[in-house]
């Protein structure tokens, strides 16, 4: 059962046109993740500072009002923000993590601990992915409106969760895969040399 399982991994890692293509994808998802996670707070800290002027203002004003979508917008750009710079996250290994427990265990026990962590990860990752598909149909079908901008569909803005729950998915994926590669007696030391590299160096 362990070899039928263990085949796909030495194919892909043997395979250079798939390694390739992994790296490829490992790009684009970093970069979308990444500036999605900028670009939204950006957004959301520019529209939300000229909307507290724009009310400031119209305390001289009256005729002046304020951004009536501006809360809204800003709120969604934060949401975008905040799920994508945590898909972001799984990539560069910043996420909480605890290895004091482990590190007490045989090597390969610890192993076996790290790859169940990352599996227990995928089945939830997948799991919001598919809830989140649901929630964002279940808008698409009743109709439902965004408040402020009548003429925007909300499931638009609800797309930021299957779309960042899906590249954490690969993210936690990809995890397995590495550490099913790595000898056990690395493992351990591997995850906390990587948190601290990542906490380190910036791209």
């Amino acid at each position: 059962m362990l070899g039928i399982v263990k085949k796909p991994f030495l194919w892909v890692h043997n395979n250079q046109k798939v390694q390739q293509i992994f790296k490829i994808l490992d790009v684009i998802i970093a970069s979308i993740n990444k500036n999605v996670a900028v670009v939204g707070l950006a957004v959301g800290v520019v529209i939300t500072a000229i909307n507290v002027f724009m009310r400031y203002a119209a305390g001289f004003f009256p005729e002046i009002g304020s951004l009536t979508w501006a809360e809204e917008v800003a709120r969604y750009c934060f949401l975008w923000s905040a799920f994508f710079g945590a898909a972001y996250g799984f990539r560069k290994g910043v996420h909480i993590s605890v290895t004091m427990l482990i590190e007490k265990f045989p090597h390969s026990i610890a192993k076996t601990c790290v790859i169940c962590s990352h599996i227990l990860c995928v089945v939830f990752l997948g799991f919001m992915c598919y809830a989140s598909v649901m929630v964002c149909y279940l808008n698409y079908e009743i109709g439902y409106m965004s408040e402020a901008l009548h003429s925007v569909p909300l499931w638009v803005f609800l797309l930021c969760l299957p779309i960042s729950f899906l590249g954490a998915t690969y993210r936690s994926a990809e995890k397995i895969y590495e550490v099913s590669f790595l000898p056990s007696d690395r493992v351990v030391k591997s995850a906390e040399a990587e948190i601290i590299r990542d906490s380190v160096i910036k791209d």
